[in-house]
């Protein structure tokens, strides 16, 4: 049994890997899923699943290649996209353009966010178990090509399905995957709700920031309710990362909001009102707030990390790891003591200890854990609507930068 929806309609290979680790849960017909699709081209054109697909086809740009682990030709990723969907793709030349690809759907790893680009989301139509017989050669197991069997596993299988668990003999039929069908028209409209991931808290005044959206809310705990506003920043949106991306901390006239790019001051300047302006273009890896000084930090010990242009890299730090916001400016640290209290002062942005001893937690929405451990949810739904001024400077009014400029917007008259 399977819905007939109308309209686009796609089919996906899930195969026995991601079911084991976790990232997609059981399907069933009807459910609505979202995942981030890669196409795959080097399957047999037999195999389930496997369709030709009119597709707009662009490079990754600033992406290393992988070298192929059989005959070392090198592979590019590129961004595919169909009627309704989007993939990565992975070719060992460059193609850029309108193409036609044969080959088969399948999600990757991970969590995705419905809505941010690259992600697919439908609704499951169909379920189909494809077995396949493996061979075992030199304690080297492989399918075997042209051996898949496919069963409709109807609208609700049992809950040992799929048993991918299971350790079944060398050279037999196993449980290679599932294929589903998906359309992509019969999905209910997205909503946006408030991701709260970064929290800080200065008495009564609790700041929290969404995960990558430049929304902002303060919420007043002195008033019983808590008061709850939300300010709309003038600020870009962030990568979406499983966590945060901005960092808040509080303090008697506001808060500071750090991420990577940016320093941003945010001061309550009236009722339902505050004022932004950007500090510096720089907020280091992470910060931390001690005793009225705001300090902006890099990892100080050689790390490995992920680059999109290199791959994994060794990461070295740089000659100064630690620095204090003085003034608009960044200055670096040199003194060890308060290096020490700075990297101390830092903490996961999503939790903030209160005078109190409550602890606050931004998890999507916003809780308050108090000393004997109970935890009590703020309802954050129809707050108030805040108003925003933002105090963005003209860098034209800098008097050095109009003096650079002068002699190029008013040429010397030829004499």
């Amino acid at each position: 049994m399977y819905f007939d929806a109308p309209g686009r309609s796609i089919q996906v290979f899930v195969p026995t890997e991601i079911f084991q680790e976790g990232t997609l849960r059981p399907l069933y017909a009807g459910d609505v899923i979202s995942v981030v699709l890669y196409l795959v081209t080097s399957c047999d054109p037999g195999s389930p699943g496997v369709d030709t697909y009119r597709v707009m086809v662009r490079p990754t740009v600033g992406f290393a290649p992988y070298p192929d682990r059989h005959n070392g030709l090198l592979h590019w990723p590129f961004d595919v996209t169909g009627d309704g969907w989007s993939a990565w793709w992975h070719h060992h030349t460059p193609v850029t353009g309108r193409t036609s690809l044969t080959g088969r759907l399948s999600p990757a790893f991970g969590n995705p966010v419905p809505g941010r680009p690259g992600v697919v989301t439908g609704r499951v139509r169909r379920l189909q178990l494809v077995e396949q017989y493996s061979e075992t050669t030199d304690h080297v197991t492989r399918w075997v090509e042209g051996t898949e069997r496919v069963r409709d596993l109807e609208g609700s299988p049992d809950r040992y399905w799929p048993d991918f668990q299971a350790i079944l003999p060398d050279n037999s039929l196993q449980e290679a995957g599932v294929l589903v069908d998906l359309a992509l028209d019969d999905i209910p409209d997205p909503v946006k709700g408030f991701d709260a991931r970064a929290v800080a808290v200065h008495g009564t005044d609790v700041w929290i920031m969404d995960r990558s959206d430049p929304v902002l809310m303060y919420v007043d705990t002195s008033r019983s309710p808590a008061r709850v506003t939300e300010y709309l920043l003038p600020l870009a949106f962030e990568p979406d990362p499983e966590m945060w991306s901005r960092a808040l901390h509080a303090d008697d006239d506001g808060c500071w909001i750090t991420c990577e790019a940016e320093i941003v001051r945010c001061d309550r300047t009236g009722a339902d009102e505050v004022t932004i302006r950007r500090v510096t273009t720089w907020g280091g890896d992470y910060s931390s707030y001690v005793d009225g000084r705001l300090f902006a930090m890099t990892y100080h010990s050689p790390t490995v990390r992920s680059h999109d242009r290199y791959g994994r890299i060794r990461f070295d730090p740089e000659e100064h790891t630690v620095f204090e916001l003085v003034g608009g400016s960044l200055v670096p640290v040199e003194d060890e003591g308060t290096i020490v209290r700075a990297r101390k002062g830092a903490h996961r942005a999503d939790r903030a200890a209160a005078a109190d001893g409550t602890t606050w937690i931004a998890s999507s929405g916003l809780s308050a854990r108090t000393t004997d451990g109970v935890e009590h949810p703020i309802d954050l739904a129809d707050p108030a609507r805040g108003t925003v001024n933002w105090d963005r400077p003209d860098p034209m009014d800098d008097p050095a930068i109009a003096e650079l400029l002068r002699p190029l917007m008013f040429p010397p008259e030829e004499s």
